[in-house]
C-alpha cells in the first residue's frame, strides 16, 4: 500500500514541476536524484567492501547530467574526462594496487549507468515546449503506474515467478498487471494532456516502457542480490531509496528518446 501512495502523491507532483514550472526546477530535480542514486550506488558497492570515488564520481554524474541541459558541454568531452580522471586519482590517492580494478569500474558505472540515463530525461524535456514536457510526464505516467499496477496484481494474485534467482517476489502476473496498467497509461495521457499523441506511439511506447522499466528493475536488482541488502535506501515509503525510484526509468528515458527521434519527429 505504501508504494501506491508514494505514487499517488509522487505523480501529481511531477505533473505540476514539468508541465508548469520553469525547467531549471526539473533540471535540478533530475540531477539531485542522480547524485542521490550514485551514492547508494556506491553503498551498494561498500556491502561487497569495493571502496570507489565517491566524490569524483558524484561530480562527474551530475557533469553527465549537465551536459544534456547545457549545449556549451560536450558530453563525449564530459565521458573522456571520466575515463582519464577517475583512474588517474586512483592512481595519485593512497588506494594502492588492491582492489583497484573493482573501485574504478564502481566509480564509473555510476557514471555511466546512472548519470548518462537520467540524462536523458533531461533531454526528453528540451524537446521543443509542449512536446519534451508531455513527453517528460508520459514516462513518468508509463513507468510509474507500470510499477503500482504489477505491484498490486502480483501481491495479490501473483504465483508464478518472473525471475527466481534475482528478484524472487516478481511474478508473470504482476508483469502481465504492468502491461496494462502502462497502456492505460499511455491511454490515459493522449485523453488528458497529449491529444496529438497517435494511437499507434501511444501502444508502442506503453509496450516500449514496460520493457525498458522491467529490465531496469531486474538490473537494480541484480544488484541489490549481489550486495544482499533489500533496499538501497529509505527516502520512499514503500519503495526504498532514490536508485530503487528511478530504476524503472534508467532504460524508459533513453528508449523514449530515440522512439521519438526515429519514429515521432
Amino acid at each position: 500500500m505504501r508504494r501506491l501512495t508514494t505514487a499517488a502523491i509522487g505523480l501529481p507532483i511531477l505533473f505540476v514541476i514539468i508541465k508548469y514550472l520553469n525547467p531549471v526546477f526539473f533540471f535540478l530535480l533530475v540531477a539531485a536524484s542522480a547524485v542521490l542514486a550514485t551514492v547508494e550506488l556506491h553503498k551498494l558497492a561498500r556491502c561487497r567492501r569495493i571502496h570507489a570515488d565517491l566524490l569524483l564520481g558524484s561530480i562527474l554524474t551530475f557533469a553527465v547530467v549537465y551536459s544534456f541541459a547545457d549545449d556549451r558541454v560536450s558530453l563525449p568531452a564530459v565521458l573522456a574526462a571520466a575515463a582519464i580522471l577517475v583512474p588517474s586519482r586512483r592512481l595519485l590517492g593512497a588506494g594502492g594496487v588492491e582492489g583497484a580494478i573493482e573501485s574504478i569500474s564502481v566509480t564509473l558505472a555510476g557514471i555511466l549507468l546512472v548519470g548518462l540515463p537520467l540524462g536523458y530525461i533531461v533531454k526528453l524535456m528540451g524537446i521543443g515546449d509542449e512536446m519534451g514536457r508531455d513527453l517528460t510526464v508520459l514516462l513518468f505516467l508509463c513507468v510509474w503506474l507500470a510499477d503500482a499496477g504489477a505491484y498490486a496484481v502480483g501481491s495479490s494474485i501473483g504465483k508464478h515467478l518472473l525471475s527466481p534467482t534475482i528478484s524472487p517476489r516478481k511474478t508473470i502476473e504482476g508483469a502481465i498487471g504492468g502491461l496494462i496498467a502502462s497502456l492505460l497509461a499511455a491511454g490515459l495521457a493522449k485523453i488528458w494532456f497529449f491529444q496529438r499523441l497517435s494511437l499507434r506511439d501511444a501502444v508502442a511506447v506503453a509496450v516500449l516502457l514496460w520493457i525498458a522499466g522491467m529490465a531496469g528493475d531486474l538490473a537494480e536488482s541484480l544488484l541489490k542480490r549481489a550486495a544482499a541488502v533489500k533496499d538501497c535506501g529509505a527516502i520512499f515509503p514503500g519503495h526504498g531509496g532514490m536508485l530503487d525510484r528511478v530504476d524503472s526509468l534508467l532504460f524508459g528515458a533513453p528508449v523514449l528518446f530515440f522512439y521519438y527521434t526515429a519514429f515521432m519527429a
